[in-house]
């Protein structure tokens, strides 16, 4: 017998019909009380619209409740319409919001307080994420936070916060974005032989340039 057979508090993810969906999973993560951390290397506006309501629900139900995300700044990683809303959102200072510029691919979101629960996989929160792609996640809940089979993920995604800095308002201004995004690329080419970085990487540089400043809308 499988662990997942033995303990039904830890469960798969995915994107089939058949499978638990990540969109549901987040849903029952804001259905209770706690910290909630957010890591998405990928958060389109599209994707946090399905789970709004959720958000919505966690902030209202207790004060203490609180949302804290790390984002990659770029133009093809973030919405700038979600930072918007949560600052309109957040009317008793419960929502933080970082950025983390260092090619920021994790996902992993979690909550503490009762009975926390871990989700980490494939999926970013888009809704191409949500119903298209094929992804793989895994689902754990705890009694406890300090859990050995959670603290490691705590641990891990406070050291996160640390080294990451508060997003500004000035960090979204488009031709910010997409600088970032421009950065992001050329970083990746520097470990790149130069013959691919000529024949790839400059032809996709040149078309998320160009293709940016409409991805924040979406």
């Amino acid at each position: 017998m499988s662990v997942l057979e033995r303990d039904p508090s830890i469960g798969l993810l995915g994107t089939n019909d058949d499978d638990r969906r990540v969109q549901a999973a987040l849903s029952d993560l804001f259905s209770g009380d706690g910290t909630i951390y957010i890591v998405s290397g990928y958060f389109t506006y599209q994707g946090y619209r399905s789970i709004r309501d959720d958000i919505v629900s966690f902030l209202e139900r207790a004060r203490d409740n609180e949302l804290i995300l790390v984002v990659g700044p770029a133009s093809d990683q973030f919405s700038a319409r979600i930072a918007y809303d949560l600052w309109a959102l957040d009317e008793h200072d419960q929502i933080k919001l970082y950025k983390q510029s260092r090619g920021l691919h994790a996902k992993l979101y979690i909550r503490d307080g009762p009975r926390p629960n871990c989700i980490i996989g494939s999926a970013n929160i888009t809704q191409v994420a949500f119903e298209y792609n094929v992804e793989l996640g895994l689902e754990m809940t705890r009694e406890r936070t300090d859990h050995p089979d959670l603290r490691p993920f705590f641990d891990w995604v406070e050291t996160l916060v640390d080294d990451s800095v508060p997003l500004r308002r000035r960090d979204l201004f488009g031709p910010v974005q997409v600088g970032s995004s421009f950065v992001n690329w050329s970083n990746k080419a520097r470990l790149l032989p130069v013959r691919n970085v000529a024949l790839r990487v400059v032809p996709v540089l040149l078309l998320v340039v160009m293709l940016a400043v409409l991805f924040r809308f979406v």
